[in-house]
């Protein structure tokens, strides 16, 4: 998994929803903003679609924009960055509503060493069958 390694977007985990905006604002290939406490350490992922939706909805903007955006968070999807590609897989396909979000990959003491998406991990894995 790690040639598919990407820089994770990160910001604290106390950050502001109007700050997880910003963050997809800023590039729009960001698919998602990982949460993370002071040792960056997952605590929350938020789903580009989903958190910006959430957003748009009617009075979302009013109602989260200046709340943490953990709010609206998932827990993160946590594999170690030994893990082979097929176990991501698995691990990507445990939760059917969320089957296409972004794998946090972390190193031995449980850090954010960035994210694999799973639509890159579906390529590798149908490339080499």
């Amino acid at each position: 998994m790690q040639e598919l390694l990407l820089p994770a977007v990160t910001l604290p985990a106390d950050a502001k929803a109007e700050e997880a905006v910003a963050a997809f604002g800023q590039e729009p290939t960001v698919t998602s903003v990982i949460l993370v406490d002071e040792f960056q350490r997952p605590t929350g992922s938020l789903d580009r679609s989903r958190f910006l939706l959430s957003l748009a909805a009617r009075y979302g903007h009013a109602l989260h924009s200046t709340k943490p955006a953990r709010r609206l968070a998932d827990p993160p999807r946590t594999v170690p960055r030994t893990t082979p590609a097929i176990a991501a897989m698995q691990a990507a396909g445990r939760d059917a509503a969320r089957v296409y979000d972004d794998l946090v990959v972390t190193d031995e003491l449980n850090r954010c060493l960035g994210i694999v998406r799973v639509a890159d991990l579906i390529r590798q894995v149908t490339a080499r069958a």
